[in-house]
């Protein structure tokens, strides 16, 4: 069972935050999708989309795995119409399309349906046909102790928000107020933005890396201005705004950077901190039509696998490497906040290879384990799709004790039980290509294994 949460979320709430857990417990729901509306149809005045989307992530951020997806689908489906309103229907059409082998139901408040309000929405006739509606209990409109989430609504948010605003006596009360009604991960971020102090970055490029670098340093409370890297280039481009960014940050192609610093040069009237995201490339050297010009440049390198089409990021947990000027290396720090980095300013331009290089043999060679693991126990006759699902979850396990308790303990299986006699039959029962694989990581993991015995 698929439930889908819409609505404006303008901006989101304790009452949102909860919800998914409500509808777990009571056995509601087995996945979660939460999808902030692109614009109203019954046109409501909304805080931008981007900004909504970010605080909903930060709001449910607590729940958020596997189960809780938090979902940009309304802004793709508004850039498929031309733009005109979201209806509730079409969104629940679309993540029926793409989620074939769920049940999916539509959430709403128990005001919505008592209320009457469901005339003036776009064939709730249908909605009920095809996605039979989950009714959530709200207070004042359902019998009473049946409401288990707290009387909260986006309204009274944006009261308590007019009212910091103005000043005076009534925002002190009120930004006490605003403190009881928002989940803790999204409070500061609000305030931050009240106030109009968020940083500006500007981001450049719109690949895999960009399409989760953008929503987390929202997330971190920074203004994002995206910038196409192929617009940048372009002869007749233009500044994104009037107001000029604390700090850029290129996540184009590594061929492409040094045309990017070029082309960004005259856009950037004051020294301004750029940083690139390449782990194998030296800031100085690739960036240097900034540094020529008197810009700071770093590089800010993600070392986490990141691809557009998976809605988690690992980037909050991920690890980053850090060189260049010292005002781009306190951009750098900023952007990332108390995220471990790793120093790379030593590294030269042969060492910067060899460290990405690093990066790459522990991501990027998962697949060949895999798919020769997978061949073998389809060779024996075993189902392929249930296969690589056991297997994924295996070196799921294995990393996390690997991580846990290092090694040896972190390590299973025959060697590390000291039985050398079982790693030789696994070799002989096996084929190619899975039995050269495993003979030559066979005889380097014992080596490890000799030099780190267990205490």
């Amino acid at each position: 069972m698929l439930a889908v949460l819409g609505g404006s979320f303008n901006p989101p709430h304790l009452g949102h935050a909860l919800l998914p857990s409500y509808l777990f417990a009571r056995g509601l729901a087995d996945r979660v999708l939460v999808a902030p509306c692109w614009d109203h149809p019954l046109g409501k005045d909304l805080i931008p989309f981007e900004r909504r989307l970010s605080w909903t992530r930060l709001a449910l951020a607590h729940a958020r795995d596997e189960r809780v997806e938090v979902s940009a689908i309304e802004r793709e489906l508004a850039h498929h119409s031309g733009g005109r309103p979201s209806y509730t229907l079409e969104l629940l059409q679309a993540v029926a399309l793409r989620y074939p082998d769920h049940r999916v139901r539509l959430v709403v408040g128990s005001d919505i349906t008592a209320s009457g309000e469901v005339v003036r929405w776009h064939r709730w006739d249908a909605i009920e046909a095809e996605f039979e509606p989950i009714v959530v209990p709200r207070v004042g409109w359902a019998t009473s102790g049946e409401a288990a989430l707290p009387e909260i609504s986006s309204t009274a948010v944006r009261e308590r928000i007019t009212a910091i605003r103005a000043g005076g006596e009534l925002a002190i009360a009120a930004r006490r107020e605003l403190g009881a009604m928002l989940p803790a991960a999204l409070l500061e971020g609000v305030r931050t933005w009240i106030a109009g102090e968020e940083p500006r970055i500007w981001v450049v490029g719109k690949g895999n890396v960009a399409a989760h670098a953008s929503p987390w340093l929202r997330d971190r409370g920074f203004e994002v201005v995206e910038v196409g890297a192929r617009d940048l280039l372009a002869e007749s481009s233009e500044p994104p705004s009037d107001r000029a960014p604390e700090g850029v940050w290129l996540l184009g192609r590594d061929d492409d950077l040094t045309k990017l610093a070029a082309a960004l040069r005259p856009w950037l009237l004051r020294p301004t901190p750029v940083l690139h995201g390449a782990g194998a490339r030296v800031a100085r050297e690739v960036l240097a039509p900034l540094h020529d010009a008197g810009h700071p440049v770093g590089t800010l390198h993600p070392i986490c696998a990141l691809r557009r089409e998976r809605p988690h990021s690992r980037l909050s947990q991920a690890s980053f490497g850090v060189e260049g000027d010292p005002q781009a290396r306190a951009l750098a720090q900023r952007l990332v906040g108390d995220r471990p980095t790793l120093a790379l300013d030593h590294l030269d331009a042969n060492a910067r290879v060899a460290y990405h290089a690093a990066c790459a043999l522990v991501s990027n060679h998962l697949a060949v384990l895999e798919h020769a693991s997978v061949d073998e126990l389809a060779r024996l006759g075993l189902d392929e799709v249930r296969a690589r699902q056991a297997l994924e979850q295996l070196m799921t396990g294995s990393l996390e004790n690997l991580r846990a308790l290092g090694i040896p303990l972190g390590i299973t299986g025959p060697l590390a039980r000291g039985d050398g006699a079982a790693a030789e039959r696994h070799v002989l029962a096996l084929h190619e290509p899975a039995r050269t694989l495993y003979a030559q990581l066979s005889a380097r993991l014992a080596t490890l294994l000799a030099s780190h015995p267990a205490r």
